[in-house]
């Protein structure tokens, strides 16, 4: 587990580097890719693979946008190498190959597994943007109405 962790790890620097990611944010958007491969790896361990994907991208956006707000950059240079460990490529190949060779329960089991991981992918990315968003809009009401509460005062 702690190979595949470290392993992530390299595979979204290299991924971030091939989306030409600026050179000092490579790092912190190999870390994004870590942690929500590694996210994936301790809830796999405990969940079903459904709550794993959902909850790994959740955190991987999460952590994503969080380096976009504190380096002040667009959230696709941290968010996109993040989910890199999450795609479910060797499912998808594997579904259509037993497709080819006629094995149609193995071929759906695949294509479940497929499925499953991208609609977790996305879900878990679309929850971290909404609930982000969401307090962004709620500190910058609170703000707003402080400002407004002051400019009243004077």
């Amino acid at each position: 587990m702690i190979i595949r962790i470290i392993f992530s790890y390299f595979a979204t620097g290299a991924f971030s580097i091939l989306f030409k990611t600026p050179a000092k944010y490579v790092p912190l958007s190999a870390l994004s890719g870590m942690i929500g491969w590694s996210v994936y790896e301790v809830s796999n361990a405990y969940f079903s693979i459904e709550v794993a994907f959902v909850l790994s991208a959740f955190i991987a956006g999460f952590v994503s946008i969080l380096f976009s707000n504190l380096f002040l950059v667009n959230s696709k240079i941290f968010m996109i190498p993040a989910v890199i460990p999450l795609v479910p490529g060797a499912p998808a190949f594997f579904s259509i190959q037993k497709f080819i060779e006629k094995d149609y329960n193995q071929a759906i089991n695949f294509a479940y597994a497929t499925f499953v991981a991208a609609f977790g992918i996305v879900i878990g990315l679309s929850m971290a943007t909404y609930i982000f968003s969401f307090f962004n809009d709620f500190f910058d009401r609170k703000r707003i109405l402080k400002y407004n509460n002051s400019i009243k005062n004077k």
